[in-house]
């Protein structure tokens, strides 16, 4: 009977000890599989920080994109705390493995799905930006082409400008007196000088169209001075070249018809220093003709 007994002692304490290894042994392996769980979650969430931080980037340019990425963000983030609660049980057991195992699996695929929305977002903004740049590099060869034309217009405008003025020929300046008859008489003495006679002629110019036309006269005596008599008819006229205003003594209003035209202005004011007068006459602020008269 002893013997009997303790045979089966030692069988029961086999099967105790065999029980006690197997559970241990299940044990281990769940505790392994709980460290690499461990560690696959880890390195997801790593990988997730790092696809939210550039998500990021792409918040407050479209409404509705907010929303999706935001929605996405807290699964995740629900997710990721459902994860932690498994992993952090102190009776982790083979059923909290395989939750843990589902949960893991969820989060790989909503973090793939996050990834998926950055590559289309980056592939848009790409398109975007690679429109956006089409269309500006358009806009500067328009903007050049544009400037382009401008000076082409402005380079013909100027020709038609210059080719508008006249060549004025036969220029003269002459000092007059007048006889009692009324007859003029040429003098070059200052003290017999009664008034300056200016006279030339326009010459054609089929460019310069006919109607009525405005020619500056500008005296000036010995000392360069401009002469300007505000009531005989003087004022200020602005040079084409460069904007400034200048003095004029005389302006010669006449009708352009296109052919040549003789034109005769005279000047009596401020005619009283012995020395050189030096005329010019100006059209649309540039200069087309000069003379001198020395008196004596």
């Amino acid at each position: 009977m002893y013997i009997i007994f303790i045979v089966l002692l030692l069988i029961i304490n086999g099967i105790a000890l065999y029980l006690l290894w197997n559970e241990n042994k299940a044990k281990n392996d769940v505790t392994s599989q709980k460290e690499e769980i461990t560690a696959q979650f880890n390195v997801k969430t790593a990988e997730l920080d790092s696809i939210s931080g550039e998500l990021d980037q792409y918040k407050g340019k479209n409404a509705e994109m907010d929303s999706l990425i935001t929605a996405q963000q807290a699964d995740i983030e629900n997710e990721k705390t459902e994860i932690k609660k498994l992993l952090a049980s102190k009776n982790f057991s083979q059923a909290k493995l395989n939750e843990a195992n589902k949960r893991i699996a969820e989060y790989v695929a909503s973090i793939a799905e996050l990834q998926k929305k950055l590559d289309e977002m980056t592939k848009k903004n790409e398109a975007l930006t690679a429109e956006n740049q089409q269309l500006s590099t358009d806009l500067s060869s328009e903007k050049q082409t544009t400037n382009q034309l401008s000076e082409q217009n402005k380079g013909l405008s100027k020709k038609v400008e210059l080719g508008s003025l006249l060549q004025l020929q036969k220029l003269t300046v002459e000092g007059i007196k007048k006889k009692g008859n009324g007859k003029e008489v040429t003098v070059n003495r200052i003290k017999a000088v009664e008034s300056l006679k200016i006279s030339f002629e326009t010459g054609e110019n089929k460019v310069l169209e006919a109607g009525q036309l405005s020619l500056y006269v500008r005296i000036l005596n010995p000392k360069g001075e401009t002469i300007s008599v505000a009531d005989q008819g003087s004022g200020t006229l602005k040079m084409a070249e460069t904007g400034d205003n200048m003095q004029y003594t005389k302006k010669a209003d006449f009708d352009w018809s296109q052919s040549n035209k003789k034109i005769v202005l005279y000047w009596s004011q401020n005619i009283k220093d012995a020395g050189t007068y030096k005329v010019e006459v100006y059209q649309s602020g540039y200069i087309v003709g000069k003379g001198e008269i020395e008196l004596k």
